[in-house]
């Protein structure tokens, strides 16, 4: 058994400054980590109604010596954040209702009736006519 949850949590020591303004580093990080790709934010963005387009986007995940680099903001990425989280959370929910609600509806289909249709007599094939 490992002594390691007995032994005191010491913090890893600071190797870099913080700059709130330019945290492109850190939401790389956490994009690597979780998966997340530019499309997965552009899409959790626009359902919690923030007007983005996939550039801007790619620009916080770039790196800033790129051309298409664009600073992120701490606020920016919680709010991404949080949008993720809130589009997942909105996928479950509706996933989780989904067979719910097909069982709900299985009685309420429209089904025709073919019995009107079968009382028809037979149309005689007209000649010339291309048949399928």
């Amino acid at each position: 058994m490992s002594d390691l949850n007995f032994r005191p949590y010491q913090r890893p020591p600071m190797t870099r400054g913080l700059d709130p303004q330019r945290v492109n580093w850190l939401w790389r990080l956490v994009c690597e980590v979780s998966g997340l790709d530019a499309g997965d934010v552009v899409a959790a963005l626009h359902a919690m109604q923030v007007p983005v387009d996939h550039q801007r986007v790619a620009s916080w995940l770039a790196n800033d010596f790129e051309d298409n680099y664009f600073p992120l903001t701490v606020a920016e990425m919680e709010r991404n954040l949080r949008s993720v989280l809130a589009l997942r959370k909105m996928q479950a929910n509706a996933s989780d209702e989904a067979p719910n609600a097909e069982q709900a509806d299985a009685g309420h289909h429209y089904t025709p009736e073919l019995a009107s249709f079968e009382a028809v007599e037979p149309v005689e094939p007209v000649e010339g006519a291309a048949t399928a």
